[in-house]
């Protein structure tokens, strides 16, 4: 999705949907949240695996 779809989504212009998109990265990218994301990450990494599990029982 292209930041014009999504400022059309949600009524707000390109510009905005870029800023907001910046300021996002900025926050998610400071080193006081490396440790939430360490955390997201092996979380996700976990559903992943439980998930391939599953895909691979309903195979059988």
């Amino acid at each position: 999705m292209t930041f014009r779809e999504i400022g059309r989504e949600l009524g707000i212009s390109m510009q905005r949907v870029h800023k907001i998109y910046k300021c996002a990265l900025k926050k998610l990218s400071h080193p006081r949240n490396k440790d939430k994301w360490r955390k997201i990450l092996e979380t996700i990494a976990e559903m992943e695996k439980e998930k391939a599990k599953s895909d691979s029982n309903t195979l059988d």
